[in-house]
Protein backbone atom coordinates (compact mmCIF):
# COMPACT_ATOMS: atom_id res chain seq x y z
CA UNK A 1 0.00 0.00 0.00
CA UNK A 2 2.86 2.15 1.19
CA UNK A 3 4.04 1.89 -2.72
CA UNK A 4 0.56 2.70 -4.43
CA UNK A 5 0.22 5.98 -2.53
CA UNK A 6 3.61 7.07 -3.98
CA UNK A 7 2.75 5.86 -7.12
CA UNK A 8 -0.35 8.05 -6.45
CA UNK A 9 1.16 11.14 -4.75
CA UNK A 10 3.98 10.75 -8.24
CA UNK A 11 1.23 11.11 -10.81
CA UNK A 12 -0.43 14.36 -8.44
CA UNK A 13 2.85 15.59 -9.30
CA UNK A 14 2.62 15.13 -13.01
CA UNK A 15 4.85 12.24 -13.05
CA UNK A 16 4.46 8.53 -14.34
CA UNK A 17 5.72 6.58 -10.92
CA UNK A 18 3.80 3.56 -11.86
CA UNK A 19 4.98 0.26 -12.03
CA UNK A 20 2.96 -2.15 -14.05
CA UNK A 21 2.75 -4.15 -10.83
CA UNK A 22 1.51 -0.91 -8.87
CA UNK A 23 -0.96 -0.51 -12.02
CA UNK A 24 -2.44 -3.95 -11.63
CA UNK A 25 -2.61 -3.64 -7.70
CA UNK A 26 -4.53 -0.81 -7.84
CA UNK A 27 -6.59 -1.97 -10.59
CA UNK A 28 -7.37 -5.36 -8.63
CA UNK A 29 -8.03 -2.70 -6.06
CA UNK A 30 -10.63 -0.65 -7.73
CA UNK A 31 -12.87 -3.61 -8.70
CA UNK A 32 -13.16 -5.11 -5.57
CA UNK A 33 -15.28 -1.62 -4.24
CA UNK A 34 -18.07 -0.67 -3.90
CA UNK A 35 -19.51 2.00 -6.83
CA UNK A 36 -17.38 5.09 -7.07
CA UNK A 37 -19.56 8.44 -7.18
CA UNK A 38 -17.71 11.65 -8.21
CA UNK A 39 -19.33 14.89 -6.89
CA UNK A 40 -17.39 18.50 -6.28
CA UNK A 41 -17.12 19.76 -2.54
CA UNK A 42 -20.63 20.60 -2.82
CA UNK A 43 -21.82 16.75 -3.52
CA UNK A 44 -23.21 18.13 -7.00
CA UNK A 45 -22.12 14.83 -9.16
CA UNK A 46 -19.61 15.61 -11.72
CA UNK A 47 -19.81 12.65 -13.68
CA UNK A 48 -23.02 11.04 -15.00
CA UNK A 49 -23.97 7.65 -14.58
CA UNK A 50 -23.13 6.18 -17.37
CA UNK A 51 -19.98 8.11 -17.35
CA UNK A 52 -19.17 6.17 -14.08
CA UNK A 53 -20.20 2.87 -15.03
CA UNK A 54 -17.18 3.78 -17.82
CA UNK A 55 -14.42 4.91 -15.19
CA UNK A 56 -15.29 1.48 -13.74
CA UNK A 57 -15.24 -0.58 -16.64
CA UNK A 58 -11.84 1.03 -17.23
CA UNK A 59 -10.46 0.45 -13.79
CA UNK A 60 -11.55 -3.47 -14.53
CA UNK A 61 -8.81 -3.02 -17.55
CA UNK A 62 -11.27 -2.97 -20.44
CA UNK A 63 -10.58 -2.16 -23.85
CA UNK A 64 -12.35 0.93 -25.35
CA UNK A 65 -13.92 -1.84 -27.65
CA UNK A 66 -15.04 -4.16 -24.96
CA UNK A 67 -16.62 -1.25 -22.89
CA UNK A 68 -18.58 -0.55 -25.99
CA UNK A 69 -19.83 -4.36 -26.21
CA UNK A 70 -20.51 -4.35 -22.10
CA UNK A 71 -22.68 -1.23 -22.70
CA UNK A 72 -23.96 -2.13 -26.01
CA UNK A 73 -22.97 1.55 -27.71
CA UNK A 74 -20.50 2.40 -30.18
CA UNK A 75 -16.46 2.89 -29.56
CA UNK A 76 -16.67 6.31 -30.88
CA UNK A 77 -19.26 6.91 -28.18
CA UNK A 78 -17.21 5.77 -25.74
CA UNK A 79 -14.12 7.52 -27.00
CA UNK A 80 -16.21 10.74 -26.17
CA UNK A 81 -17.70 9.72 -23.00
CA UNK A 82 -13.60 9.10 -22.17
CA UNK A 83 -12.90 12.58 -23.81
CA UNK A 84 -15.72 14.37 -21.44
CA UNK A 85 -14.94 12.23 -18.76
CA UNK A 86 -11.05 13.48 -18.98
CA UNK A 87 -12.51 17.25 -19.27
CA UNK A 88 -14.56 17.01 -16.10
CA UNK A 89 -11.84 15.00 -13.91
CA UNK A 90 -9.22 17.20 -15.31
CA UNK A 91 -7.05 13.63 -15.76
CA UNK A 92 -5.39 13.21 -20.14
CA UNK A 93 -5.01 9.35 -19.50
CA UNK A 94 -6.45 6.17 -18.58
CA UNK A 95 -3.82 5.95 -15.98
CA UNK A 96 -4.58 9.24 -14.07
CA UNK A 97 -8.03 8.36 -14.07
CA UNK A 98 -7.39 5.42 -12.13
CA UNK A 99 -5.27 6.82 -10.44
CA UNK A 100 -8.21 9.59 -9.76
CA UNK A 101 -10.68 7.41 -8.91
CA UNK A 102 -8.25 5.69 -6.20
CA UNK A 103 -7.46 8.77 -4.94
CA UNK A 104 -11.41 9.53 -4.21
CA UNK A 105 -12.04 6.11 -2.76
CA UNK A 106 -9.15 6.62 -0.34
CA UNK A 107 -10.53 10.17 0.70
CA UNK A 108 -13.68 8.15 1.69
CA UNK A 109 -12.00 5.73 3.89
CA UNK A 110 -11.55 6.58 7.49
CA UNK A 111 -7.76 6.57 7.97
CA UNK A 112 -7.73 3.96 10.75
CA UNK A 113 -9.33 1.53 8.54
Amino acid sequence: MKALSKCIETAQEGQIGASNENLEHLINALTHIEPLHFNNSEGTPLLTRREEDVVRLVADAMKNREIAEKLKVSERSIRNYLYRIFDKLGVSSRVELILYAFNQRLDVIPADA
